[in-house]
């Protein structure tokens, strides 16, 4: 999952900093390596069981290459966020890579509902784009027996897509749920109703992921766990969203009363 925060509403710090790309620094959470150990693990799984006739070190090879180029992939998406924020005059502070994704922690709120739209959708299309590149060059190699690269562009392709349709999905504080902000917010006029709005639709979603992991989970679906948890997750952010919003209108109203 990857999201663009606004500061207030993230709590992920940066434990481990890396370098700086185009001027914004990238960090590490602690979270981001137990799911990569989770995907290089996945990964390893996977490929032995379709590619039995590798070795163990080219598979454990190619696992983490792979988990890489996703983690990377990840950072790209990350990075059209704050680009496009940064063209549209928003200071970008750090990105942020933890379990769930990524996010781009930039300064301040969109000063319309259009730099909110293409500041949100630029991260889908940036996963679309990466995914159909790594597809196009698949297609261009595949002639036979899959390899170990034609299979690594394989993955790549298809996460990366998959990205891009869980991202559009409306549940605030997805990418989806942040356009559907921006057009309610073109629509009414109003950001904070937009900003109610969405979270409300980003709290049903939270609860139907939550409430899918834990029926999918007691059926004997280890992975529902982790649908429960991206569910609960979004309640956390769509609710102190929600808050924030009340907050500023009792703010206003205080100031307004003074």
């Amino acid at each position: 999952m990857t999201q663009t925060t606004r500061l207030g509403v993230n709590d992920l710090k940066t434990q481990i900093t890396l370098e700086k790309v185009f001027g914004i620094r990238i960090g590490l959470h602690y979270s981001w390596f137990l799911i990569a150990l989770l995907i290089v693990l996945s990964l390893s799984r996977d490929f032995r069981a379709s590619h039995p006739q590798w070795g163990s070190s080219l598979i454990l090879t190619l696992a983490i290459s792979t988990a890489v180029l996703f983690f990377v992939s990840l950072l790209l998406h990350e990075l059209s966020h704050s680009l496009v924020a940064r063209t549209r005059g928003l200071p970008v502070r750090e990105i942020t890579l933890f379990a769930l994704g990524g996010v781009s922690q930039i300064e301040g709120e969109a000063d319309s509902a259009k730099t909110e739209f293409w500041m949100a959708l630029v991260g889908p299309l940036t996963s679309v784009l990466i995914g159909s590149l790594a597809l196009e060059r698949l297609r261009s190699l595949v002639g036979g027996t899959l390899s170990p690269l034609t299979t690594v562009l394989a993955w790549l392709g298809y996460i990366n897509l998959g990205l891009a349709a869980f991202n559009m999905v409306p549940g605030y504080p997805l990418d989806g749920g942040r356009i559907l902000r921006a057009i309610i917010w073109w629509k009414t006029g109003v950001l904070d109703r937009a900003t109610r709005t969405a979270a409300k639709v980003g709290q049903a979603v939270g609860a139907a992921f939550t409430t899918t992991g834990v029926v999918e989970y007691f059926g004997g679906g280890l992975g529902g766990m982790w649908i429960a948890f991206i569910g609960w997750f979004f309640l956390q952010v769509a609710g102190v969203s929600y808050i924030e919003v009340g907050l500023r209108r009792r703010c206003k109203a205080s100031a307004s009363a003074m």
